[in-house]
């Protein structure tokens, strides 16, 4: 039996939900940016297939979606910010 063993439990630091809200933001951000990165490196090459005078398929659904993460990687920013 080890009589220290329950002061150790009681001594564990519980996270309060808005820290845990900060570190899921910051995850949740760090994946938008990666996405949006990873959107903006294909990019190129669609526009180079669009001066040929062809729109791939999928140029204007990969424009929207970093519109939206462009927005929301924005927004998470100013929250953090205004701290």
């Amino acid at each position: 039996m080890n009589p220290g063993y329950p002061a150790e439990i009681q001594a564990q630091k519980h996270v309060l939900p808005e820290e845990m809200r900060q570190r899921l933001a910051g995850a949740e951000l760090q994946k938008d940016a990666k996405e949006l990165s990873e959107l903006c490196a294909v990019l190129p090459k669609d526009m180079d297939a669009v001066k040929q005078g062809m729109v791939p398929k999928d140029t204007i659904d990969r424009l929207k979606r970093m519109e939206k993460l462009s927005k929301r990687v924005r927004e998470q920013l100013v929250r953090a910010g205004s701290f």
